[in-house]
């Protein structure tokens, strides 16, 4: 009869470290030694929702929780013997003290050493894909590897998000990989046909809420060519300088940013294909436990670590302003849209989801030619990398030598 395995796991905000070690160990029995603060904020839960998505999720019968007082040596010591009083055969334990508190981990690690069990006690440094074995000791210490890929579903999950598009996220994966031939044409040729997007952002911003609208609108001068080949790939009826169309809400978000956004998301999508990435998807939208809701262009996960790309169109450098005038064809001013909101912005959400999400790392991809070295820098301060179109144009390059 083999010997059963038991996983132990202390439990702090830190989760991706206890299903890491449990989808590498592979456990009969999972215990969580968690405490009241951890368990308001639902960790166990995210732990459990994410290894029954990995199919890794013992039995109910195999899944035990207790709560410790985490400055209570004392409290620690008697609730997890009494844990071990229930065994009355011979197991193997297994103990991850990557969460809890100092005293969680002295009293777990005096404790289940002293069981008279087999017993393996390891360590996982926190955003990487390996553990540290204490015992049994081996000198010199080292690392072992964790081969473990959690895809974004798994990663979301374990911090107690849920997607809440989940259903149409295909459909919209489809989508943007079907348009890509188009796609790649606007952002080929985005500085002769910036006006007429402008002209659409202008006129369909407050429209894209709605099923149907039925676009007509003058633009303010002759079309040119490349303008008007676009308006007549896209169906629209020109007549002088009379622009109409009855556009649904798809195309209408397509024409107002969402191309870029398409653009992008095929870049990454191409290292999927090549094997660089394990999973990527556009228009995610989630929720966490409590319900607040927040959404990303593109989302992926590498090796573990979550990132996200934020794709940011008609905006105007703080380099290129002497005054601030209105754009000709959508009507904003300049400081409506400059680069320095969108750092800001940024800054502000990268700040809440590293806290929900733990280590994250965040990009945006604009349509500027040039971005004033003030922004780049602060960017840089707050781990957000901005990169203009020419960058963008050569993003999947990019990314291969960053991930290399």
């Amino acid at each position: 009869m083999n010997m059963k395995r038991i996983l132990v796991s202390l439990i702090s905000e830190h989760t991706i470290p206890n299903v890491l070690i449990t989808a590498h160990y592979k456990p009969d029995i999972l215990w969580f030694i968690s405490t009241e603060k951890s368990e308001r904020e639902r960790r166990t839960e995210c732990i459990e929702n994410t290894l029954r998505l990995k199919g890794l999720l013992p039995p109910a019968q195999g899944v035990e929780k207790i709560i410790v007082d985490q400055d209570s040596l004392t409290d620690c010591d008697q609730k997890i013997k009494s844990l071990i009083g229930r065994i009355d055969s011979e197991v193997e334990y297994i103990l991850n003290m990557t969460g809890g508190n100092k005293v969680m981990a002295i009293a777990a690690y005096e404790t289940f050493k002293a069981s008279g069990q087999k017993i393996t006690i390891c360590y996982v440094p926190l955003g990487r894909n390996e553990f540290i074995q204490i015992i049994p000791e081996i000198k010199p210490l080292k690392s072992c590897e964790i081969k473990e890929r959690l895809n974004l579903e798994e990663y979301l999950s374990s911090y107690g998000f849920r997607i809440k598009n989940k259903a149409k996220l295909e459909e919209k994966k489809s989508a943007s990989l079907s348009n890509r031939e188009t796609t790649y044409w606007l952002m080929d040729n985005y500085e002769q046909i910036k006006g007429v997007l402008g002209f659409f952002y202008k006129h369909l911003k407050d429209k894209r809420k709605e099923n149907n609208y039925q676009l007509s609108a003058t633009f303010d001068r002759d079309l040119v060519s490349i303008e008007r080949k676009m308006l007549v790939t896209y169906g629209f009826e020109i007549k002088d300088r009379l622009i109409s169309k009855n556009l649904a809400k798809g195309e209408m978000a397509y024409l107002t940013g969402g191309w870029f956004e398409e653009y992008v998301f095929n870049e990454v999508f191409d290292l999927v294909h090549e094997g660089i990435l394990g999973d990527a998807m556009p228009g995610i939208e989630i929720e966490n436990l409590g319900k607040v809701p927040n959404e990303f262009d593109i989302a992926f996960v590498r090796k573990n670590i979550f990132y996200y790309i934020e794709c940011k169109t008609l905006l105007v450098s703080n380099t290129q302003k002497s005054k601030q005038v209105a754009c000709p064809t959508c009507g904003r001013t300049q400081d409506d849209f400059g680069e320095k909101d969108i750092v800001r912005d940024e800054v502000y959400k990268k700040r809440a989801i590293s806290t929900s999400l733990g280590k994250c790392e965040t990009m945006i991809c604009t349509t500027l030619n040039q971005i004033s070295e003030s922004i780049l820098t602060r960017a840089q301060d707050y781990g957000i990398e901005i990169l203009t179109i020419e960058q963008v144009r050569n993003l999947k390059d990019r990314l291969k030598e960053r991930f290399r």
